[in-house]
């Protein structure tokens, strides 16, 4: 009785999912009040649609044919968009879509918060990377309106770098067993072991780089066989440098784009965001070991000193010879031992009470 309910229970998804993701597309289309989705709602939603039902009848045709993987992928599509499609509906019921679709209409929401504005741009900061559909440029955008570049960075590097940790944790969680749903556990597993270590490499590369969607990437990197430890020293390092250079290019107050040494600058960024591919991609494993070995050498001595003073109140001697204490040769014990030696052999012999008592009294016979 299992197995006919394991496969029925994809079928119903299937069907729930493809009505939920037509129908929603229509309903959110239709809630647009202004902007280029307004202008262009009829167009946009008779192309979202018809593409739509193209996909889905694609995925027909492949569960029809029992081709089980790809109708699987496309299962988690439709699942995937019916739900970001289900979130946009919620921001449009409740108002919050209108406050947050342009950078001055976000900068407004966080403004009317009053003295809890960092909280509140630091949690959109957090639900952006793995929850709301915003773009982080339009969120640090805001930020750096409303507090400056610096402030911006400071608040922004806090929100995404706690919103990463929990995207990475969901998809530690959930996405192993997503994947081994879609191509099964041993096919996972076995890809896996095969790209141990490589993928380290090119995940830290591609969070530096600009050009990748990081958010997405911090789910994919749980799926890979990153650590904790890495991946939260890795986006230490990575989200700095991109928030940075997000906020401080949003207007090009710091390093403007018009001018000469301006362009010079961003070229030299350039460059160096290309060399850092290169090094990391080439000695990505090399400088992981080197980087957590620094910190294994300073626990070891930090072990060492500890346990010094305690051997020295124990009165254990450090430096004996093992040699010197089988063989019993005093002349190859340490100077210590040899003297402590020495002095008991000058102590007088114990002398026997019965022999005592007999000499005392031949001497008294004697008298």
């Amino acid at each position: 009785m299992q197995k006919p309910k394991e496969g029925l229970l994809p079928v119903l998804l299937f069907i729930l999912s493809s009505l939920a993701t037509v129908f929603l597309t229509v309903f959110c289309m239709s809630r647009f009040r202004s902007g280029f989705l307004y202008e262009h709602a009829a167009t946009i939603t008779s192309a979202a649609v018809g593409i739509e039902l193209i996909y889905i009848a694609a995925a027909l045709v492949f569960l029809l044919r029992r081709c089980k993987t790809v109708f699987k992928f496309m299962l988690t599509g439709l699942v995937l968009a019916a739900l970001l499609l289900l979130i946009l509906l919620v921001l449009q019921l409740t108002g919050l879509w209108e406050r947050i679709d342009s950078v001055e209409g976000l900068r407004e929401l966080i403004a009317s918060t009053g003295a809890w504005g960092p909280i509140v741009f630091i949690l959109l900061q957090a639900l952006q990377v793995f929850l709301l559909p915003l773009p982080g440029v339009l969120t640090v955008g805001a930020g750096v309106l409303m507090f400056g570049e610096w402030q911006c960075c400071i608040y922004s590097y806090i929100g995404i770098l706690a919103g990463s940790i929990v995207a990475f944790g969901i998809g530690r969680v959930v996405g192993y067993r997503a994947a081994a749903w879609l191509v099964g556990r041993e096919t996972l597993d076995s890809w896996l072991q095969k790209v141990k270590g490589k993928d380290k490499s090119i995940l830290t590369v591609m969070f530096i780089l600009p050009i990748f969607p990081d958010d997405l990437l911090c789910f994919v990197s749980g799926l890979s066989t990153m650590s904790w430890k890495f991946f939260i020293v890795m986006q230490l390092i990575a989200r700095a440098i991109s928030v940075a250079m997000t906020s401080f290019s949003l207007g090009g107050k710091i390093i403007p784009y018009n001018t000469w040494w301006g362009i010079l600058l961003w070229a030299l960024i350039a460059a160096a965001i290309i060399a850092v591919f290169i090094v990391i991609y080439k000695k990505g494993e090399k400088i992981e070991r080197w980087f957590f070995g620094l910190f294994r050498a300073k626990k070891k001595g930090g072990v060492e000193l500890r346990e010094g003073p305690a051997a020295e109140q124990s009165g254990t001697n450090l430096n004996k010879d093992p040699a010197a204490e089988q063989s019993g040769d005093p002349s190859k014990a340490p100077a210590a031992d040899r003297k402590n030696g020495d002095t008991k052999m000058k102590e007088p012999p114990a002398q026997c009470p019965a022999k005592d008592a007999k000499e005392k009294e031949g001497g008294k016979t004697e008298r």
